[in-house]
């Protein structure tokens, strides 16, 4: 049997949502229940109609969730990656990982930061500290 259409397939999609069952739109498209069923299974889970085959791994994000990461992130630069990946839950129930928040935000030209860990330096004891670096160097090289 010949592959549905994409206007047919865009059709179905509109008839169920406007509310129509799916046995009555296999019934009015002259196909399958299950070649319905299936189409709004995969138009729920990718947001697409299209029906090329691909090799790739299925996103685990929704585009809405993707934009939300990048909106949390604009918010606060310092963000870590772990944070919006532990309260995202992707697409079969899945949680993101850390990896998978870098990799998009890589994607937007925006990049995750690591959390600081050592001490918050003010100016004034940035630049003691560079003063006394230079003079321990200078002792140990001999000049002053």
């Amino acid at each position: 049997m010949p592959q549905m259409s994409q206007v047919l397939r865009e059709r179905a999609i509109g008839m169920l949502t406007a509310g129509m069952s799916t046995r009555v739109v296999a019934r009015e498209l002259n196909v399958n229940f299950s070649t319905i069923s299936r189409l709004q299974r995969c138009f729920k889970e990718f947001g697409s109609t299209s029906n090329r085959p691909h090799n790739r791994r299925p996103h685990v994000t929704t585009t809405a969730q993707y934009l939300h990461i990048q909106h949390l992130h604009l918010q606060d630069r310092l963000r870590p990656a772990t944070q919006p990946a532990a309260a995202t839950i992707g697409l079969r129930n899945q949680r993101i990982s850390a990896q998978t928040v870098r990799n998009h935000l890589r994607e937007a030209h925006l990049h995750a930061r690591r959390p600081h860990r050592g001490l918050d330096l003010t100016a004034v004891i940035r630049r003691n500290r560079l003063e006394s670096g230079k003079c321990s160097h200078s002792m140990v090289s001999g000049t002053l």
